[in-house]
Parts: C-alpha cells; structure tokens; sequence
C-alpha cells in the first residue's frame, strides 16, 4: 500500500504545481496585457477632424436656412504638448429664418491637433435656400514656431445660371491645386440675385497644417445664396524667462574710531626753599616738585596718557540658509495601483493552492 499512496502523493503534488504555475503566469499575462493594451490604444489614436453640417445630417433638399459655424482652438505649448478643443454651432431652419432658431453647439477636446475641417458641402442644393457658414482657426504656439502660406481654391464654376451682374464677391478668386482652403466651388448656380456668392479667407500664414474643405456644391436652386469665410489667426506665446538669482553682497564692518591723543601734562615750577637749607618744593600740578640747592628747580614733566576704545565690528554669520527637506509630489499613477493589486491576487491564490496541496499531503501520510 506504500507505493500506490507514494504515486498518489506525487501525482497531486504535480497538479497543485501546474495549478499554481498556470495561476501565476495567468495574472501575469492579465498585468502585461493591460498596459500594453492601454499604451497600444494611447498611441494609435489619430489627430481629429472636425466636421459639420454635411449631408446625410443636413438636407439636400430646397428652401433650407443652413447657418454653421466652427472653431478650431489648436495650442502647442513650449514643451511640445498638444490639444485641441472644436466649438461647433450647427443651425437649420426655413429659408430666412436666422439663428438662433434650431441651432445646437457642441464642445469637443482633444490632446491632438485638428488638422482638416469639412463643413456645409452638398447641402440644400435646391431652389431658394441659403447657405452661411464659417470655419477659425486659431493656433497658439510658442515664440520661434514656424508658420506657412495659405493658399486658396475657391468660387470656380459657381454663381452661373443667369441673373443679375456680378454674382461673385470673392477674395481672392483662384484656383489652386491641394490648397489650404477649397470653398465655395461649383455652388449657387440656379440663377438669380447678384453677389449670390460671396466668400473670402483672412489670414496669410497658419503655424499648424489645418486643411479647410466648405461650401462646396451645394445651394445650386434658383434664387439661392452661398456666403462662407475661413480665418486664420496665431497667438504667439513668449517663453518663460528664468529669473538669475545674484548672491547679496555682505555688508562692510564699520571701521573703529580712532581713540584721542590726551594733552601733555606741565610740572609747575617749585617754590623757594630757605637759604642753606633745601626745601620741599611743592607738587606741581600734573608733576612733581624737586628739591634743589638754589631752591628752585622745574617741575617734572605730566605724563602723556593715550587712550584706545576698542572698537566693535559686525559679525557676519556664514554658511548656507536652512532650506528644510521637499515635500514629495503627491502623484497618483492609476496603473500602478492596479498592477500591485492584481500581482497581490496572484500571490494570494497562488499561496491557497501551497496549502490545499499541503493539508492534501498530510492526510497522505496520516
């Protein structure tokens, strides 16, 4: 009976092996798989293009009042982080009926820039319809960006079919192959009112390549009108300037004064002693009276007194200021948390396993 349990023994100890091995590797893969999932997603997303107002949303139909606008917000900053952020109104309604009347507005943000913009194309080509839209851009970027020329394509083959002279008011009328703007071709042709065409585009120079595609085929009916604009305008950000941080100058200690010189003190001269006999000669102010044969004698000389404050100078202290220890960003990092969570699920089912195998095996050899 010893060797049947023995193999018995090892074969669980094998399963509960296996067991454990397939657990750990399985969250593992889990972790792996979920940051590469997310890194992979993160860089796959493309810059976004903004579009409005083009069929099957809007009608292609006659007597619409189709009013859009869209602004693009581009900004590079000088660390090189893009965004964007895309204000579109879109309104439609009866011909003559103005916005504000069945209009909406949408906000959209992204961390990419905008680079086309496709708007009021193919719509209300029908008779008595009007079609007004605009598209801004504006690009915020940081001093030294370079920028380049916008060109334009747009009012060729528009404004025919008849009516009132001139019906095209457009700045500039030209015809250029992969231009920065394509707008207002091959539209308003049914004939009509004059300047049933008018479209222009403000802005010489974009720092981003952003494509304008608007107002292009559409309101083609008799008696309708196609007025649309693109604008360009780059708001130049200065770089932050680095304040240069200059030591102070310690002060100068103050220089002691100079103590006085006292004045010389004179002996006063000794009096007269009797005759034959040597007197005392009194004491001279600021010296001493001698005695003397003759019964005078000068007085000794005051002794010269100088005296020297001492002088007190400013203590300059000396080393570094006490600055203290940083505190720690308080940063959060979301895919962390949930990598220490899964890795700890792991352990734990990988630790329940060791133990079911170990209670298994001392039951074996009770």
């Amino acid at each position: 009976m010893t060797r049947p349990l023995t193999r018995l023994a090892s074969d669980m100890a094998r399963r509960c092996f296996i067991l454990s091995v397939v657990a750990i590797t399985a969250i593992g893969m889990l972790v792996i798989g979920g940051f590469v999932g997310t890194r992979a997603a993160s860089a796959a997303a493309s810059a976004p293009a903004a579009a409005q107002c083009d069929p099957p949303a809007f009608p292609t139909g006659a007597g619409f009042q189709v009013s859009c606008t869209v602004t693009i917000d581009n900004t590079v900053t000088a660390a090189g982080a893009t965004s964007s952020t895309v204000t579109a109104t879109s309104c439609l309604a009866a011909a003559g009926v103005l916005p504000p009347s069945g209009c909406t507005t949408t906000v959209d943000t992204a961390n990419q820039l905008v680079t086309s913009v496709n708007q009021c194309n193919g719509v209300a080509d029908g008779g008595g319809s009007n079609v007004t839209c605009s598209v801004s851009v504006v690009n915020t970027i940081p001093t030294g960006t370079a920028t380049s020329g916008v060109t334009v394509n747009q009012c060729v083959g528009s404004g025919g079919g008849g009516g009132t002279q001139p019906t095209l008011v457009c700045a500039p009328v030209a015809s250029t192959t992969n231009a920065t703007v394509t707008q207002c071709n091959g539209s308003a042709n049914g004939g009509g009112p004059s300047t049933r065409v008018q479209c222009d585009v403000t802005g010489a120079a974009t720092a981003e390549p952003v494509t304008i595609n608007q107002c292009n085929g559409s309101s083609n009916g008799g008696g309708s009108t196609v007025t649309c604009t693109a604008t360009f305008t780059n708001n130049v950000v200065a770089l932050p300037v680095t304040p240069t941080t200059t030591a102070p100058t310690a002060p100068t200690a103050p220089t002691a004064p100079t103590a006085p010189t006292a004045p010389a003190g004179t002996g006063a001269a000794g009096a007269t002693g009797a005759t034959g006999t040597g007197g005392a000669g009194a004491t001279g102010a600021g010296g001493s009276g001698v005695t003397g044969l003759t019964g005078t004698a000068a007085g000794a000389g005051g002794s010269t007194a100088t005296a020297t404050p001492t002088g007190t100078s400013d203590v300059i202290p000396s080393g570094a200021p006490q600055t203290g220890f940083g505190g720690a960003s308080r940063s959060h990092n979301g895919d962390l948390l949930l990598a220490g969570l899964l890795t700890l699920f792991g352990a734990t089912l990988a630790m329940t396993f060791a133990m079911r195998c170990r209670r298994t095996f001392t039951v074996q050899d009770d």
